[in-house]
């Protein structure tokens, strides 16, 4: 049995005099081969920096029919959370996971959840999928972003695996397009897509994804406010064949300091509650750029809004029963420029998005 407890957390440690059959550790960096019928995790998920990595470490160190057991997770009430990301509060939990959010990262991890007893989550390792691996497409698109889209595609990581990356420079009245062209010439990967004059982020969007050719999907935005190193993380799923659409969420991580403003927090967390119920399946942040899918279900989607094609992606990856998981990231401060959303204007879209999907999707069923 691997008991594993954080320095730095505060209530009452086991011993190892107590429990000497215990094996002890504060670290999450667990050296060796061995592999234990039980890891106990001591509040330390809410100190991690990457909950879903955490919860695959532990199932690396899980027998196949071992057990996690998780104390000291806090519970992420609509309150909390918006106290929480409004004050940026530094020095305390690291995330705080809503339930649902929580069990989909564990089902991720090759966990299966049992009811919670006491407080403590227990989860049976479950039999690891054996791994496929898929060709990728990376769109992004971008408007006058020539000081943050060559550092963006210098970031991209490299997958080890064939992918491409696809820069929709949508009528850029900078040099945008001359920044791409330049990296081209040394990266084989990289094309543009070029027009004028500008049309939006969901135009350009999707016709990143329509010229995209590999096998799955990932749109980036180009401000780097969620890190393009953080793509790794949206491969997973599909390979382990947990996914068939993946939605990153920024409500989970402590965020940059000037990366969202307190209204659009809130507004966030108001519409991903109609989201949820709409979709009749839980998401936590319907705005976050980096959305992953198939090619071969892009191609079933209805594509209606051509201002801001998230939520016709959400709405087909519901209609057409997709598996739509959600991954945390870390969401930064833009480096360069300002942030294009408008408050008044995106909610009004934000609002009537909403109304749109309960028409497709709630009152068609009828």
């Amino acid at each position: 049995m691997l008991y594993i407890r954080l320095r730095d957390a505060s209530s009452r440690t086991l011993s190892r005099h107590e429990y000497p059959h215990l094996v002890f550790s504060s670290s999450l960096e667990i050296n060796g081969a061995k592999r234990f019928d039980y890891v106990i995790l001591d509040e330390v998920l809410p100190y991690c920096d990457d909950a879903y990595s955490t919860l695959k470490r532990m199932r690396e160190l899980c027998r196949d029919d071992g057990k996690l057991i998780i104390s000291g997770v806090p519970k992420a009430t609509i309150f909390n959370t918006l106290i929480r990301l409004i004050k940026k509060k530094r020095g305390g939990p690291r995330n705080w996971i809503p339930k649902e959010l929580f069990e989909n990262l564990l089902y991720l991890a090759s966990f299966s959840p049992r009811p919670m007893i006491h407080g403590l989550i227990i989860a049976d390792a479950v039999e690891i999928k054996k791994k496929r691996e898929y060709s990728y497409s990376i769109i992004i698109p971008c408007f006058n972003e020539e000081e943050n889209i060559g550092r963006c595609i210098e970031r991209v990581p490299a997958f080890k695996r064939d992918y491409e990356i696809i820069v929709v420079n949508d009528g850029s009245t900078d040099h945008t397009a001359q920044a791409v062209r330049k990296i081209m010439g040394k990266n084989r990967r990289v094309r543009l897509i070029d027009y004028k004059p500008n049309r939006g982020k969901g135009y350009a969007t999707i016709q990143g994804l329509n010229a995209a050719k590999k096998d799955v999907l990932m749109i980036l935005d180009a401000d780097m406010s969620v890190r393009p190193e953080d793509l790794t993380l949206f491969l997973e799923p599909f390979e382990s064949q947990n996914a068939e659409f993946v939605n990153g969420t920024r409500m989970v991580y402590p965020l940059g300091d000037d990366a969202m403003r307190a209204l659009h927090i809130f507004g966030n967390k108001i519409f991903s509650m109609i989201f949820s119920y709409v979709l009749n399946q839980n998401v936590t942040d319907t705005l976050c750029g980096t959305k992953c899918l198939f090619r071969k279900d892009y191609a079933r989607i209805r594509m209606c809004d051509t201002a801001w094609p998230d939520f016709d992606l959400l709405f087909g990856a519901a209609e057409h029963n997709l598996k739509i998981v959600e991954m945390p990231i870390w969401y930064q401060n833009r480096e360069y420029g300002k942030s294009k959303m408008r408050t008044l204007k995106h909610g009004w879209m934000l609002l009537k998005a909403a109304i749109r999907g309960f028409v497709r999707l709630r009152l068609t069923a009828f």
